[in-house]
């Protein structure tokens, strides 16, 4: 008999464990849609036809958003996503500059260049997430927009006049979308509190 009443009792906790695990899931899903939907309407994601595809997929793939509760939560998760995504074009530029993967020294002058501008783009991702912490959003906010500037004049650094063609377009044109993100979570909570 209490062979059966712990087998029972095990059923049960599994059973409330997955109920509630899927629970969770759906919560923070509903939020990641909500949150990424009313930021695509924000001024700084306008005119990205790919905000809400990216934003909803960068979130949904970090396992920390499922844990998220509020848009502060998902700030902090958006943030990390871009930080890591630097981080990796980063290394992209890196490993092309020391295998001799450019076309010229030009080439290789801009993209050295381009690597001082991530680097400061990577302080501002990382003060505006303390900044998230502390619960302090608009500073946040200034410094995710200024973190921007960095893959944006990158890019711009490529440009016609100087014939140059950027070995990592499509990797600035995406870290721009993954830095808009927790820009637009940002305003919105500093403009709700």
């Amino acid at each position: 008999m209490k062979m059966f009443q712990k087998n029972k009792m095990m059923y049960l906790i599994v059973f409330a464990f997955l109920f509630n695990s899927c629970t969770t899931n759906k919560v923070a899903d509903s939020l990641i849609q909500k949150s990424c939907k009313e930021a695509s309407k924000s001024p700084s994601a306008y005119g990205n036809p790919h905000f809400i595809i990216n934003c909803i997929a960068s979130l949904k793939e970090n396992p920390k958003s499922q844990k998220a509760r509020n848009l502060g939560d998902l700030t902090m998760v958006a943030t990390i996503n871009a930080i890591s995504n630097l981080t990796n074009v980063k290394r992209m530029v890196e490993n092309i500059i020391k295998e001799r993967k450019y076309k010229n020294d030009l080439t290789k002058k801009l993209l050295e260049e381009c690597l001082k501008l991530y680097s400061n783009s990577s302080k501002l991702l990382t003060s505006g997430l303390n900044y998230v912490k502390m619960r302090n959003f608009d500073k946040a906010t200034d410094d995710f927009l200024d973190a921007g500037d960095g893959p944006a004049f990158c890019g711009l650094k490529f440009n016609g006049d100087n014939q140059q063609i950027s070995p990592v377009k499509e990797e600035n044109i995406f870290l721009i979308t993954m830095f808009q993100i927790p820009v637009t979570f940002a305003m919105e909570l500093s403009h709700n509190d």
